[in-house]
């Protein structure tokens, strides 16, 4: 990797580097954005980050939109999931930024011994950093969070008031409710019969019940054998030594969000065909926490024929999300479901100003 300048900023909690030089990058629509790297320290690791900037100057700093990652072990693009977004937020005049999830591409520490405060501590100490960023404007700094970020921003915004929050398919019970709810789903979808399903969850209680308890690897990995004989194994919470300590730490820490924290300005979106999140029910019970805390600047919306991570598919299941993805690699403008795009940068003009 070539670096041809970096400054070295050092201020209290954290440590930040900029690389320059980075060329710019066009677009499929000939826009522009540009690249620079970005290191700052979270619970004592060195997490590597990239902002990314709109072409031109901004005379008071460009409004930055943090990316928060869903779980599992993410690299700062989402495996290039997020390129399409940053183009068209860029476009619209907005920064982003995003990292690598410790232990995941350049960044030092274990993503899977990370409970959901530490995660908060990460976008903590990556508001901290970048407003002090000379391209970006500290009173316009917002998040964009997805799946399991929906436990993250609302620790955030505890002790942080973002400009602005969207959160994408972002769930309001616990991440065990939201896996039985998950098994369903998907279990049914996928024709599973009554018994089956109700033998997935009855499963998944005895991972949660063993971790509770205390219970060793070795436990975990004989409650997997005893489920392989069946066909919606496949379906269930599964694998080595690093999932297992995962769900210690989520197991452990199992809490629904506390929404009454959200008083920024809100846009929440769900897809209609999640087959992990309940739309609906989630939906409103956004809708019912906002109005309890007077939060008056909120919009919510299902969008249809979206699935989980609002690709346009019409049955919510894996396989289609992924043909999706694949078939318009090169024309990401047709992998998401329509209006999805259009409804977070409409929304987010208000805020470019």
């Amino acid at each position: 990797m070539k670096i041809t300048a970096f400054t070295l900023l050092i201020s209290t909690g954290f440590i930040l580097v900029v690389t320059k030089g980075y060329p710019q990058h066009k677009t499929a629509s000939g826009s522009t954005y540009t690249e620079e790297e970005l290191i700052f320290i979270s619970e004592n690791d060195s997490i590597y980050g990239k902002l990314i900037l709109p072409g031109g100057n901004a005379e008071n700093g460009f409004p930055l939109i943090v990316f928060v990652h869903g779980s599992g072990p993410e690299d700062y693009s989402s495996s290039g999931n997020y390129n399409y977004l940053w183009e068209q937020f860029t476009k619209a005049g907005f920064a982003c930024f995003s990292w690598d999830r410790p232990g995941v591409g350049l960044s030092t520490g274990s993503w899977y011994k990370r409970s959901m405060a530490d995660r908060a501590d990460e976008v903590f100490r990556a508001i901290e950093a970048l407003g002090a960023h000379k391209d970006i404007d500290p009173a316009r700094i917002g998040l964009w969070g997805i799946s399991q970020a929906g436990w993250v921003i609302p620790i955030v915004a505890e002790q942080y008031h973002p400009a602005f929050v969207i959160c994408v398919s972002c769930p309001v019970t616990t991440a065990y409710e939201q896996e039985t709810y998950r098994l369903r789903s998907e279990l049914a979808a996928e024709g599973y019969n009554h018994d089956d399903i109700e033998g997935a969850i009855a499963y998944t209680a005895s991972v949660r019940d063993l971790i509770l308890a205390g219970g060793s690897f070795e436990d975990f990995n004989s409650l997997q054998k005893e489920v392989d004989q069946y066909e919606w194994s496949s379906f269930v919470i599964s694998g080595g030594e690093v999932v297992f300590n995962y769900l210690k730490v989520i197991f452990n820490n199992d809490h629904a969000p506390s929404l009454d924290s959200l008083s920024s300005p809100l846009l929440a979106i769900w897809g209609e065909n999640d087959l992990l999140v309940p739309p609906r029910a989630s939906a409103e019970k956004y809708q019912k926490v906002m109005q309890a805390i007077n939060n008056q600047s909120v919009r919510i919306e299902i969008i249809n024929d979206a699935d989980h991570t609002l690709t346009y598919n019409n049955s919510g299941k894996r396989a289609e999300t992924n043909q999706r993805r694949e078939s318009f690699r090169e024309d990401p403008a047709k992998i998401f479901a329509p209006g999805y795009l259009d409804l977070m940068l409409n929304w987010l003009r208000e805020f470019s100003d």
